[in-house]
Protein backbone atom coordinates (compact mmCIF):
# COMPACT_ATOMS: atom_id res chain seq x y z
CA UNK A 1 0.00 0.00 0.00
CA UNK A 2 1.46 3.57 -0.70
CA UNK A 3 2.29 5.93 2.15
CA UNK A 4 -0.36 8.70 2.00
CA UNK A 5 1.71 10.87 4.41
CA UNK A 6 0.82 13.83 2.61
CA UNK A 7 -1.98 15.23 5.54
CA UNK A 8 -2.25 18.50 6.91
CA UNK A 9 0.67 19.18 10.01
CA UNK A 10 -2.04 21.71 11.58
CA UNK A 11 -4.89 18.65 11.48
CA UNK A 12 -5.51 16.42 14.56
CA UNK A 13 -3.78 13.29 14.36
CA UNK A 14 -4.48 10.00 15.66
CA UNK A 15 -2.13 6.17 15.92
CA UNK A 16 -4.04 3.70 16.23
CA UNK A 17 -2.37 0.19 17.13
CA UNK A 18 -4.69 -3.29 16.55
CA UNK A 19 -4.24 -6.13 18.36
CA UNK A 20 -5.53 -8.88 15.43
CA UNK A 21 -5.92 -12.17 16.84
CA UNK A 22 -6.30 -12.96 20.80
CA UNK A 23 -4.36 -13.27 24.20
CA UNK A 24 -3.23 -16.60 24.96
CA UNK A 25 -5.05 -18.79 26.83
CA UNK A 26 -5.36 -18.19 30.37
CA UNK A 27 -3.71 -14.49 29.99
CA UNK A 28 -6.74 -12.62 28.80
CA UNK A 29 -7.11 -10.77 32.30
CA UNK A 30 -3.18 -10.13 32.16
CA UNK A 31 -3.15 -8.50 28.64
CA UNK A 32 -5.98 -5.99 29.79
CA UNK A 33 -4.48 -4.90 33.25
CA UNK A 34 -1.03 -4.47 31.54
CA UNK A 35 -2.27 -2.71 28.76
CA UNK A 36 -5.12 -0.50 30.72
CA UNK A 37 -3.02 -0.12 33.96
CA UNK A 38 0.60 -0.11 32.96
CA UNK A 39 1.29 0.86 29.25
CA UNK A 40 -1.67 3.59 28.54
CA UNK A 41 -0.79 5.32 31.51
CA UNK A 42 2.97 5.29 30.90
CA UNK A 43 2.42 6.37 26.63
CA UNK A 44 -0.33 9.36 27.95
CA UNK A 45 3.15 10.53 29.72
CA UNK A 46 4.96 10.62 26.00
CA UNK A 47 5.52 13.77 24.88
CA UNK A 48 3.10 15.04 22.18
CA UNK A 49 0.52 13.00 23.33
CA UNK A 50 -2.86 14.36 24.05
CA UNK A 51 -4.96 11.33 25.20
CA UNK A 52 -5.13 7.86 24.74
CA UNK A 53 -7.41 5.32 25.18
CA UNK A 54 -8.27 1.16 24.56
CA UNK A 55 -11.16 -0.16 22.73
CA UNK A 56 -12.32 -3.43 23.74
CA UNK A 57 -14.80 -4.74 21.14
CA UNK A 58 -17.85 -6.28 22.56
CA UNK A 59 -19.86 -7.17 19.76
CA UNK A 60 -18.95 -7.70 16.40
CA UNK A 61 -21.18 -7.73 13.15
CA UNK A 62 -20.53 -7.93 9.25
CA UNK A 63 -17.47 -9.92 9.35
CA UNK A 64 -14.63 -7.67 11.04
CA UNK A 65 -11.51 -8.54 11.57
CA UNK A 66 -9.98 -10.47 14.75
CA UNK A 67 -9.74 -7.57 16.48
CA UNK A 68 -8.27 -8.59 20.17
CA UNK A 69 -7.92 -4.71 21.04
CA UNK A 70 -7.39 -0.92 19.59
CA UNK A 71 -5.34 1.53 20.83
CA UNK A 72 -5.92 5.43 20.19
CA UNK A 73 -3.23 8.10 20.50
CA UNK A 74 -4.39 11.07 19.66
CA UNK A 75 -2.09 13.61 18.57
CA UNK A 76 -2.99 18.09 18.30
CA UNK A 77 -1.03 17.82 15.23
CA UNK A 78 1.64 15.81 12.85
CA UNK A 79 4.23 17.53 14.41
CA UNK A 80 3.40 16.12 18.05
CA UNK A 81 3.02 12.59 16.22
CA UNK A 82 6.21 12.50 15.14
CA UNK A 83 8.06 13.84 18.32
CA UNK A 84 6.47 11.11 20.08
CA UNK A 85 7.44 8.51 17.67
CA UNK A 86 11.12 9.76 17.90
CA UNK A 87 11.05 10.18 21.73
CA UNK A 88 14.00 8.03 23.84
CA UNK A 89 10.52 7.44 26.55
CA UNK A 90 9.07 5.63 23.50
CA UNK A 91 11.67 3.57 23.02
CA UNK A 92 11.75 2.80 27.08
CA UNK A 93 8.32 1.71 26.49
CA UNK A 94 9.56 -1.41 23.94
CA UNK A 95 9.93 -3.96 26.97
CA UNK A 96 6.52 -3.54 27.99
CA UNK A 97 5.27 -3.85 24.20
CA UNK A 98 7.09 -7.02 24.33
CA UNK A 99 6.18 -8.55 27.52
CA UNK A 100 2.38 -8.15 25.85
CA UNK A 101 3.14 -9.60 22.50
CA UNK A 102 4.28 -12.49 24.17
CA UNK A 103 0.97 -13.02 26.26
CA UNK A 104 -0.61 -12.40 22.50
CA UNK A 105 -1.09 -15.22 19.74
CA UNK A 106 -1.68 -12.78 17.01
CA UNK A 107 -0.01 -9.49 15.27
CA UNK A 108 0.35 -5.88 16.33
CA UNK A 109 -0.14 -3.41 13.67
CA UNK A 110 -0.71 0.56 13.43
CA UNK A 111 -1.96 3.19 11.05
CA UNK A 112 -1.58 7.25 11.29
CA UNK A 113 -4.75 8.92 10.48
CA UNK A 114 -5.55 12.53 9.94
CA UNK A 115 -8.33 13.53 11.06
CA UNK A 116 -10.86 14.75 8.77
CA UNK A 117 -13.47 17.72 8.73
CA UNK A 118 -14.80 19.17 12.43
CA UNK A 119 -17.55 20.36 13.69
Amino acid sequence: MADAWNGDVESVWIRSAYWLGSPRPGEAGEFRRLLDEELVPAMRRLPGVADVRTLWPQRFEDDPPDLACQVIVEFANRDDLECMLACAERQALRPHVLHLRSLFEGRLSHIDFEVGAQP
